[in-house]
């Protein structure tokens, strides 16, 4: 039903509208007229061929029925172009708001409050309501005057039972009530009058809405009924796409279901349930355990809203590990939400896959109660709580992780300081054993230099004497040799002496022949 909230803006819009004239009526109830009028419109789109007119918590039937029949057939009906899954009931008004309503209804049904002939004549200037006589009802008391009139005397079909605080709008005159009067029927009616019925055309200088007479039960009238569950989801488990689920909703007249916390998620989980007759799926992600909703991050990357911009204003009950804003090349990314069976939110293909979806009928939400706002509080407060337990436990995660970095640097500092240390110790043992070894080598070395050079040594000696015997053997050969060519340069020079003597001796004795033959021929001159 309209929230009470809307109703009082309603109020003060149409105040505001009228507050320039002051002589001119107000009709304060004029933007609820037009909301139900809207609505009705809007609903006709599913209602019309099923011979009624609808809003989200009344609907009006002009199939012409008498009390019990009507009220027979409110209460057989769950669809209405529309389900009713919590059923419903010959309306029961309890406030001039819904009398309003109802009346509003009437006047759609036949095209406004121009009567069918005198004011009891049509049938149609009249609609049945759930309310009756229960008691005192087989005789009219004597002593009665035009009103018979006593509030528990009547009652609801909802159950609940007239007393002095409860809403009425019944007929009067000259502001003086005339109605009920329980009048005795005549031939052909059937006993008292006992049933209420609403009359169609209201006074508008009063500003006044249907007002009520009572009548025989058998009387001919439409009706109206009353939602036991004001209808707000509606689940189809037809199987479509996130846009084609989308245009569904509108065409049918609904709004694409739009949860706004998480007392209307709960609700949101009963209506599922009421539109699937089996279990749940297995797998958990099976297509047809999630519901399409109007939710969507296209707009803003990860920044889930509803599809015509409205922020998500309470703490979203995503699925365990979800939203994950999985991509892939043949399916895009997951930018449209699906909600659970059981009330979980999961972020989807909404290109791609196809699942049920769900659709509400008032576009402004439910109005929240004190049990709504309880489960709402609890919800925020638990997550509220969860957030802490986990921010602290992320913190605590964080310090240990901290610690325990610090304890693996501190062993870590440890392990290479002991390391070092053994390193150290290992280094000095090593450059001992190198000193030792170094001293070793050197010792070694001049032992094996001692012995090498003695050795050396020897060789030289060994080498020298050699050296020398083999030179002694080179001059003892070299000394023969040399004897032997001095022999034979001797005996050369010896022979080439000789010979140069003979030479010589014959020069002589040539020069001695020659000077004796010069001298002889020096003589001969001479004489």
């Amino acid at each position: 039903m309209f929230s009470i909230v809307a109703v009082c803006a309603a109020l003060l819009l149409g105040s505001l509208t009228h507050g320039e004239d002051q002589s001119a009526p107000i009709n304060l109830w004029a933007p609820l007229e037009d909301k139900v009028v809207e609505e009705m419109v809007r609903l006709d789109k599913s209602t019309a061929e099923h011979g009624c007119h609808a809003t989200c918590a009344f609907s009006v039937h002009t199939d012409l029925s008498d009390y019990e029949t009507a009220k027979a057939k409110c209460e057989a009906k769950s669809f209405v172009g529309f389900p009713t899954h919590g059923g419903m009931k010959l309306a029961s008004i309890h406030s001039e708001l819904e009398n309003r309503i109802a009346t509003l209804m009437l006047q759609y049904a036949y095209g406004g409050g121009e009567l069918e002939g005198a004011r009891y004549e049509g049938s149609s200037n009249w609609a049945w309501i759930g309310l009756e006589k229960v008691n005192n009802t087989e005789s009219r008391p004597s002593d009665a005057g035009k009103l018979v009139w006593e509030e528990e005397d009547w009652e609801w079909v909802d159950g609940s039972r007239l007393n002095e605080n409860s809403y009425t709008n019944w007929m009067d005159k000259n502001d003086v009530q005339i109605q009920p009067d329980m009048w005795k029927g005549e031939e052909g009616d059937e006993g008292f009058q006992l049933a209420a019925r609403l009359f169609r055309k209201t006074r508008e200088m009063k500003d006044e809405s249907g007002v009520w007479d009572d009548t025989f039960k058998n009387t001919l009238h439409p009706y109206i009924c009353k939602f036991n569950v004001p209808v707000h989801y509606i689940v189809y488990p037809d199987l479509l796409n996130w846009y084609e689920a989308k245009q569904s909703c509108e065409d049918k007249g609904f709004y694409f279901a739009k949860i706004r916390n998480k007392a209307e998620n709960e609700k949101f989980v009963a209506a599922a349930q009421l539109a699937f007759k089996e279990d749940r799926h297995d797998p958990k992600f099976h297509h047809e355990n999630w519901i399409w909703i109007g939710a969507t991050d296209l707009n803003e990357w990860n920044e889930f809203r509803f599809y015509d911009g409205e922020e998500i204003g309470f703490t979203i009950p995503w699925a365990r590990k979800q939203h994950d804003n999985k991509t892939t090349k043949e399916q895009g990314s997951q930018d449209h939400v699906a909600v659970s069976r059981w009330g979980t939110w999961d972020d989807s293909f909404g290109n791609d896959w196809k699942r049920p979806y769900a659709c509400q009928c008032n576009p402004n939400g439910m109005e929240v109660d004190e049990e709504m706002e309880r489960i709402n509080r609890e919800w925020e407060n638990e997550e509220e709580r969860k957030k802490q337990i986990k921010e602290r436990n992320k913190a605590e995660k964080e310090r240990k992780k901290e610690e325990r970095k610090r304890n693996k640097a501190e062993r870590e500092a440890k392990k290479a300081e002991k390391a070092a240390e053994k390193e150290r110790k290992k280094a000095e043992k090593a450059a001992k054993k190198a000193e030792n070894a170094k001293k070793k080598a050197e010792k070694a070395a001049a032992k094996a230099a001692a012995k090498a050079a003695a050795k050396e040594r020897k060789k030289a000696e060994r080498e020298a004497k050699k050296a020398e015997k083999a030179a002694s053997k080179e001059a003892k050969k070299a000394a023969k040799k040399a004897d032997k060519k001095a022999f034979k340069e001797a005996k050369k020079a010896e022979k080439a002496a000789e010979k140069d003597r003979k030479k010589a001796e014959k020069a002589a004795a040539k020069a001695a022949k020659k000077a004796a033959k010069q001298a002889k021929k020096g003589g001969a001159q001479i004489e």
